[in-house]
């Protein structure tokens, strides 16, 4: 049996990639592990995943080049980066992340993801794995020509006045943002500025835009159950960790990036009203059942998305509902009417 610790050491071997997918395998196994997986489930899970997903990594050899596949610029990055992460630290790479205005939205929000798993559980092999990912499959979005807004709430109404029932015909999440970065509207729409929230707040403190944006995630993941919104949801989380360990006005900056990705990733979804959602009576449905449920489950996705909704389970009571739905103990109660269309069923 090999512990978390050594799980992640052999994820190395794999790609950026899996079949169909981004390699989920190490934030899962994280999620597992907090969640109270003993060492038999993390293994069984890590020989699923190497035997229905994983894809080998591409040999390491010479420098890293931005014309390179990105299979072989991940690799080489990963090697590069493991050395520096080992001396200074993720802080100074996670730096020229932002200095370059690369958005956490790249990737469909997976490496910065990784990256907080990996903060977490203090892997730097893990670490240096997520910041290499996010340079290989960088997004950059425009800066906004839009009014200032007041808030994210307003942000979100003004573009589904302008954008709402926008859809993509393309097949990946990436794809979908791409697409809205380039488009006119949207960053004719996109403010430079929210003047009310508060991004400079306590380091001990929650960030006002981001229980904010924890807060419309859930209820939008409830009211659509889309999968771009289920990334809001494990993303908000993920960007609170990371936030919370940043100085200003690094962390400002960052900031700024997350609520612009999230923008583009809200007008992928189609840009829906905000309904007022419609919690259920949960009788006795326990975490202890929702989380046993997870644990045995095979799905990368509904295991992250109940770890993050247990860990934030002293935040609001309505992250019970959102994992009890997840791992099947309540049935789509929603009315039609109030069911957003469908996201991409895809990752990358």
């Amino acid at each position: 049996m090999m512990s978390l610790y050594n799980l992640l050491d052999a994820n190395q071997q794999f790609a950026l990639n899996g079949r169909g997918t981004t390699n989920h395998c190490p934030m899962a196994l994280h999620a597992l592990a907090e969640m109270g997986a003993d060492e038999a489930r993390l293994n069984d899970f890590f020989a699923y995943w190497l035997r229905d997903k994983a894809l080998p990594a591409s040999p390491v050899s010479g420098l890293a080049d931005e014309g390179q596949d990105p299979e072989a610029r991940f690799s080489q990055l990963r090697a590069d980066f493991s050395g520096k992460v080992a001396k200074e630290g993720w802080q100074p790479l996670f730096a020229q992340i932002v200095a370059q205005g690369i958005s956490p939205a790249s990737g469909a929000f997976h490496p910065m993801i990784r990256l907080a798993c990996a903060i977490e559980n203090a892997h730097q092999g893990e670490q240096a794995a997520a910041l290499a990912a996010w340079h290989c499959k960088p997004l950059h979005l425009p800066q906004g020509l839009g009014a200032p807004c007041p808030d994210l709430p307003a942000l979100l109404a003004r573009l589904h006045e302008t954008l709402g029932g926008w859809r993509s015909n393309q097949r990946w999440i990436t794809a979908h943002l791409r697409q809205v970065a380039e488009m006119p509207r949207f960053v004719q729409a996109l403010p430079n500025s929210l003047t009310r929230q508060e991004l400079t707040q306590k380091h001990d403190g929650p960030d006002d835009l981001l229980g904010t944006l924890a807060e419309l995630a859930l209820a939008l993941y409830w009211q659509t159950r889309d999968f771009t919104v289920l990334h809001l949801v494990t993303g908000t989380r993920a960007a609170s960790l990371i936030a919370a360990q940043l100085g200003e006005p690094l962390r400002g900056d960052f900031i700024r990036l997350l609520w612009q990705g999230v923008a583009a990733a809200y007008v992928t979804v189609g840009a829906p009203a905000l309904g007022a959602p419609r919690w259920p009576d949960l009788g006795a449905i326990s975490w202890q059942q929702v989380t046993t449920l997870a644990i045995a489950s095979d799905d990368d996705h509904c295991i992250k998305l109940v770890h993050t909704c247990w860990r934030e389970r002293a935040v609001s009571p309505h992250y019970l509902a959102v994992a009890a739905r997840e791992v099947g103990l309540l049935a789509d109660d929603w009315p039609d009417d109030n069911r957003g269309q469908s996201g991409p069923t895809f990752n990358g």
